[in-house]
């Protein structure tokens, strides 16, 4: 084995940390029957969502009553995984929230604000 060249470590690192983040991440199982919740305009997969719930909004969603909580009516998807660190989050206000995909809009309105 030769000298590890300049840099590799840092991008072994770089490259174990977007493993990681990509682990933790909530990604649709299917592109097919897609919702996005309605308050925090993650999307998934609607069996994900009755299964899981959202894992943003754990308080005020009820799995049960799903379709109450998500739309199908959305536009665009951005693919957030690292958060603390994306200039794309921070644009869409979503740095506080977990690596997974959201909705750039999304049409509708839940129960509980109509």
């Amino acid at each position: 084995g030769g000298k590890r060249g300049e840099g590799e470590g840092e991008m072994d690192d770089v490259v174990q940390t977007m493993k990681a983040l990509a682990e933790e991440a909530v990604v649709p199982k299917d592109v097919k029957q897609l919702r996005a919740c309605l308050t925090c305009h993650m999307v998934k997969h609607i069996k994900q969502f009755e299964k899981d719930g959202c894992e943003n909004c754990t308080d005020d969603f009820e799995k049960e009553n799903t379709d109450d909580y998500c739309s199908v009516n959305f536009t665009g998807v951005a693919a957030i995984m690292n958060p603390d660190d994306s200039w794309v989050a921070r644009w869409l206000k979503k740095q506080n929230l977990k690596p997974a995909c959201y909705a750039l809009e999304v049409h509708g309105q839940r129960p509980d604000e109509m």
